[in-house]
């Protein structure tokens, strides 16, 4: 991953602060549900036009819905998550929706991913996959956005790593 856009080099520290956010979001978009085959989450870079439709024909062929956690290093230094770009194979195509965000309801438990926008609906994280609903959760979302930002930190904190939601494997990229 050092040298691709968005990441200026990759530390261990940058390692456990990707597995604890996919830990965190994992506890955030389940609950207390346990992800089955189905449904990933990833993490890595922000994907380019040619990494998406590497990433979906993967999706495609697994029949697996992918939820990608997009980190970057800003030029301040501070490395975090910038986005989310979630994959849907169903048929014979991969429905790609980048720019996409965590949203939590007030007094809610469990998040919703919310695409860009000009995208219709939104999606709740199943055990198996990821669910379509149609409609916007609220008509001005970034209240919401906020709270789910916060959240996964508070999550983090807690050590979201030691939960049973999610299993974490490394996997190194080809590219």
């Amino acid at each position: 991953m050092v040298g691709r856009k968005g990441l200026k080099t990759v530390t261990d520290q940058n390692t456990a602060s990707m597995h604890a956010h996919v830990a965190a979001v994992a506890k955030l978009l389940l609950g207390s549900a346990v992800m089955k085959p189905g449904v990933a989450i990833t993490a890595g870079v922000p994907l380019d036009h040619a990494q998406k439709k590497t990433v979906a024909y993967m999706a495609l062929q697994s029949v697996t819905d992918v939820v990608h956690l997009e980190f970057a290093t800003n030029d301040a230094g501070t490395f975090g998550l910038v986005g989310i770009c979630i994959f849907l194979p169903r048929g014979n195509a991969c429905h790609i929706f980048s720019d996409c965000q965590l949203w939590l309801g007030e007094g809610k438990s469990r998040a919703l991913i919310l695409p860009r926008p000009t995208s219709r609906g939104h999606f709740r994280l199943a055990p198996r996959e990821l669910i379509h609903l149609d409609g916007k959760p609220c008509a001005s979302p970034a209240e919401g956005i906020a709270r789910a930002h916060d959240r996964v930190i508070e999550i983090m904190r807690r050590g979201a790593c030691a939960m049973p939601q999610v299993r974490i494997d490394e996997i190194a990229s080809p590219c």
